[in-house]
């Protein structure tokens, strides 16, 4: 599968949803973590989460700032939005 075909099934699967900060939350972790286990190179990568410590887009990271970023947003789910959570890493 081509990453070109990756990235549409990512758009249709893990749409974003920037309407609250909980679906905001759920949705960029859901698609990095989507991105990530389908071997989504950073830079194609979304770009909608933009980390206030550093100032950059996810997509504009190194791989380390990535992997750190991601576990943040994560942990952020999964405290104060321990439901949202579970529906993405209890599967």
């Amino acid at each position: 599968m081509t990453i070109k075909h990756h990235l549409k099934n990512l758009a249709e699967e893990y749409p974003l949803l920037p309407y609250t900060d909980a679906s905001r939350t759920f949705s960029m972790v859901r698609r990095m973590k989507a991105e990530k286990e389908n071997g989504i190179p950073i830079a194609l990568r979304s770009g909608y989460a933009i980390s206030t410590k550093t100032g950059k887009a996810a997509n504009t990271m190194t791989g380390d700032e990535w992997e750190q970023f991601y576990s943040a947003l994560s942990e952020q789910l999964k405290r104060d939005y321990p439901e949202l959570y579970g529906l993405i890493f209890s599967r």
